[in-house]
């Protein structure tokens, strides 16, 4: 699906973005149809996919579909039962854009959904009752009325009515019932009286006991006798694959511009402030790069991606040079921010002195140095720093970066984060004596009973065991380095290193 999300390719060839995408075609040996951006600066790697990801809900809410959290919770659910995995708490495989497609081509799921919803009193819990409700229909509907009546006035059925065991059976698993496991065997009891119904039979209990972990006992979970799965409700709507008309240009988009985009075309989620906050602090400050993502629109007018980057036009007053996407499909939609969000990195990607492994560890130190050395301004709610005041910090204080092998070293005294920081804190105010100190902490070797860096060593260790939070574990370090810089081994440390020096 053309979604107006381009391969990146900086000036030397480099790829910057889309090697997953390619990873794909290989793999596949489909054909890929994407937008290329060529001739974009290396140095805008760290930029790309700093988003939240969306939700399934607020792509149907976008498309003003009633009920869209349960809705979504439905197809969740629908989806997970054809895969055979709604009773083990796997998450199912089956795309966004599959599901929007199901939904889109069919009002027969919204319409169950609609027809549980009309039912508050059913002792049923809802998540199972819309996913009863929505099978049955697909089979014989009116064997799903007959079950629920029956759960709602068991008292007007037979005892050995299927809907009448089912109440029996809600009603002895108690609280037991709201937990996880309690809705699986409550699903597969429910699907059992279904089945009960329309068979006409008549049993005295409804038991269901998933397999255990050795997989001998238990059983499979329940199928719904006559039901199709999901492609029985897909209404045949395929995206038609080359007809989109699509259209690129760049714009400088204005807090006016921005605002009139906000407002006649609504966005599939609603905004996070820290996001819009942390991106308009970067554009105040010019810490902004083009990074070739686009803002995308629908043929259908709808903002499919770029609102985030809009309100942050707004917040900063500034003007955004952007490529705009416009007439792509509103199947689109479901194919945004499905990746893993990226790392801000310390480096353009092409520099070898930035392993892989390394990127966390040096952004999680970056982070503690934008925490409690660079002031946030007032009234700002995001807690971490934004990927390009992470690319600044480590290339104002690259030592950051070469103190990760010692960060990882100290791992059973600290968080890495933190003793990498709190090495470079201590460093960079008293370069001899700090190293000193950094080492006895490393090694613990030579020192005497009552040496103020056992004692440091010791309570490090212990919150490390304890679970400390970072504040407490960087507090702990340097009020050690404090302790030792008054003590006297510290002047006796200091002069055998001048000593050895010379």
């Amino acid at each position: 699906m053309l979604n107006g999300v381009p391969l990146v390719r900086a000036p030397s060839g480099l790829l910057i973005d889309g090697v997953q995408r390619l990873h794909a075609c290989v793999e596949t040996a489909i054909p890929l149809r994407t937008m290329l951006a060529e001739q974009v600066d290396s140095e805008v790697f760290h930029t790309i996919d700093q988003h939240r990801r969306r939700s399934l809900a607020g792509m149907l809410k976008q498309r003003g579909m009633p009920h869209h959290l349960a809705l979504a919770n439905l197809l969740t659910r629908l989806a997970q039962y054809d895969e055979c995995v709604l009773s083990t708490g796997t998450p199912g495989t089956t795309s966004w854009m599959r599901l929007w497609r199901v939904v889109h081509g069919s009002t027969a799921l919204s319409e169950a959904l609609a027809e549980s919803l009309a039912r508050p009193a059913s002792p049923l819990p809802e998540p199972i009752r819309s996913m009863l409700v929505a099978m049955g229909r697909q089979v014989e509907p009116g064997v799903t009325t007959r079950l629920l009546d029956a759960l709602e006035q068991h008292d007007s059925y037979q005892p050995d009515e299927p809907g009448v065991v089912l109440f029996d059976e809600i009603e002895r698993s108690g609280e037991e019932a709201a937990s996880t496991a309690g809705l699986y065997r409550l699903s597969a009891l429910a699907i059992k009286a279904w089945n009960a119904t329309q068979q006409g039979a008549r049993p005295r209990r409804l038991m269901w006991q998933p397999p255990g972990a050795d997989g001998k006992r238990g059983e499979p979970f329940p199928r719904l006798m006559g039901y199709r799965g999901l492609d029985a409700f897909d209404g045949g709507v395929v995206p038609r694959r080359g007809e989109e008309q699509c259209e690129w240009s760049m714009e400088e988009i204005d807090p006016a511009t921005a605002a009139r985009y906000l407002s006649q075309h609504p966005s599939a989620r609603p905004p996070v402030t820290a996001v819009v906050e942390a991106l308009a602090l970067d554009m105040r400050q010019g810490r902004w790069c083009d990074n070739a993502q686009p803002i995308c629109f629908t043929a259908s007018g709808h903002l499919a991606d770029g609102q985030h980057r809009l309100l942050a036009v707004i917040a900063a007053q500034t003007t955004l040079r952007v490529p705009v996407v416009r007439g792509l499909a509103d199947d689109a939609c479901a194919s945004y921010d499905m990746q893993p969000r990226r790392s801000a990195v310390a480096a353009a990607p092409e520099d070898p002195d930035i392993k892989f492994g390394d990127q966390p560890l040096a952004t999680a130190m970056a982070n503690l140095l934008w925490r409690f050395e660079r002031k946030v301004p007032t009234g700002t709610r995001y807690k971490r720093a934004s990927a390009t005041e992470i690319r600044e910090i480590l290339q104002q204080h690259p030592r950051l970066i070469e103190l990760r092998g010692y960060a990882r070293r100290m791992v059973e005294h600290g968080r890495s984060s933190v003793m990498g920081y709190g090495a470079y804190v201590i460093e960079r105010e008293n370069p001899a004596l700090g190293g000193v100190f950094l080492d006895a902490l490393a090694t613990g070797t030579d020192l005497v009973a009552g040496h103020p860096v056992l004692a440091t060593r010791a309570a490090l260790q212990r919150l490390r065991r304890e679970g400390a939070s970072q504040e407490e574990q960087l507090a702990a370090l340097l009020a050690g380095w404090r302790r030792y810089k008054v003590h006297r081994v510290a002047e006796d440390d200091l002069r055998r290193l001048r000593a050895t020096k010379r």
